[in-house]
């Protein structure tokens, strides 16, 4: 299953996973809930509906349920307001754009012309600027992903950054100007075995532990 997947990296990175259920309606139950945890991470999903970035659904669009969505913000805003750290992984990356301004392609091969593939596990490369927080985690400059969504950012959210592109500009990365820790990935590293993904989980479970 996916999420033993990220269970097992946060528990590989040190860390000790919580699984938050859809809890939708209950904002004491959100806020004692999120008092139990240091961090964040935002897991990989279906569409969001876009009435969340004020556009009608595409075709193509992928269904969420509304009660997952409206739990993922609501986490979200909470993990915010107590300056926890923030980890967005696909899904996660693209409701960590909306929650800050932003919008979806909601399907990019429907909206761009001579994309490479990015589903199914499609190999691509990826840049990371220097100066970003993804460049002081991972160390590098250049790395190969594998991709497996049909959605990606559009507008940058507010006070976000784009700190990794594919080679046909989709971007791969987001991550906040001034909050202590939010990063957004649009591949998953969950899924793969490599000292770059395992580098950023430490770094991810090691900003959790400076929560007090």
């Amino acid at each position: 299953m996916i999420e033993e997947k990220y269970a097992q990296k946060v528990a590989l990175a040190g860390g000790v996973p919580f699984l938050i259920p859809s809890i939708t309606g209950d904002m004491e139950l959100i806020k004692n809930t999120m008092s139990s945890v240091d961090g964040l991470l935002l897991p990989g999903s279906r569409d969001m509906d876009p009435k969340f970035y004020n556009e009608e659904p595409h075709p193509k669009i992928r269904p969420m349920s509304i009660e997952r969505t409206e739990t993922e913000f609501a986490v979200l805003n909470e993990a915010l307001n107590k300056n926890m750290p923030v980890f967005g992984i696909c899904g996660g990356m693209q409701l960590v754009n909306v929650h800050y301004g932003g919008s979806l392609y909601q399907d990019i091969y429907s909206y761009l012309d001579n994309l490479l593939p990015h589903e199914k596990g499609a190999p691509h490369d990826i840049t990371v600027p220097g100066g970003t927080k993804l460049h002081s985690i991972t160390g590098v400059s250049e790395f190969q992903v594998r991709s497996y969504h049909h959605q990606s950012v559009n507008k940058i959210g507010d006070g976000l950054q784009v700190c990794a592109l594919s080679p046909d500009g989709i971007v791969e990365g987001i991550e906040s100007l001034s909050d202590p820790f939010v990063l957004g990935l649009q591949w998953h590293p969950e899924l793969e075995v490599t000292e770059i993904s395992d580098r950023i989980f430490e770094a991810f479970i090691n900003e959790c532990r400076k929560v007090k």
